[in-house]
């Protein structure tokens, strides 16, 4: 029986100590829900989406694609979008997202922040900074890929073969030897 008495002891303590972990998850997760929604969550997932989408139509373009099938495209792509992608399935991991990181007296402050009016312009203006930024990014880098690709182009020739499945001793590849006996029926 005093066995009995000290194991429900240590599991009433044990009880009182994991009680407030989960309670303090459970409110990190409701004020992460909030912020996902504040901060316009859905929008931003479609938009980035869109960023992407946009950036490969437009390389399309690049090499003839014409408006017709740019058209096409946004509408094959709208229409799967709306049909396939349901932001509730991606909630829930965007929230863990917030609560791997922040403690629930953290996702309050930065939801505080967010209600201030330089938070709401936070809201408003960082997604077309964020593009911006995205842009900027993509611009520089294009210039430098001219550099990239002589440092590469020695570097895939050596493995040409290799990444095409051909054999790896440096010979063309493809075709058997010319002493090699021709298959079975020719």
């Amino acid at each position: 029986m005093k066995r009995f008495a000290t194991l429900f002891i240590f599991l009433a303590t044990l009880g009182t100590l994991v009680k407030p972990v989960f309670a303090d998850d459970a409110a990190a997760r409701a004020i992460a829900s909030k912020l996902i929604d504040m901060t316009r969550g859905k929008e931003s997932i479609r938009a980035g989406f869109d960023t992407v989408i946009n950036g490969v139509i437009s390389n399309m373009q690049a090499h003839g694609l014409p408006q017709a099938g740019v058209d096409e495209i946004k509408a094959a792509v709208d229409k799967w979008y709306s049909s396939e992608i349901n932001f509730e399935d991606i909630r829930p991991k965007m929230i863990d997202a917030y609560v791997k990181d922040f403690s629930a007296d953290e996702l309050k402050q930065i939801l505080d922040f967010y209600k201030t009016p330089v938070g709401q312009k936070a809201i408003n203006e960082m997604p077309d900074v964020m593009r911006q930024g995205a842009v900027i990014a993509q611009d520089y880098t294009k210039e430098k890929i001219p550099d990239l690709n002589t440092a590469l182009t020695p570097i895939l020739a050596k493995y040409r073969d290799q990444m095409q499945g051909g054999p790896s001793d440096g010979s063309s590849g493809g075709a058997p030897p010319a002493s090699a006996p021709a298959p079975p029926g020719n």
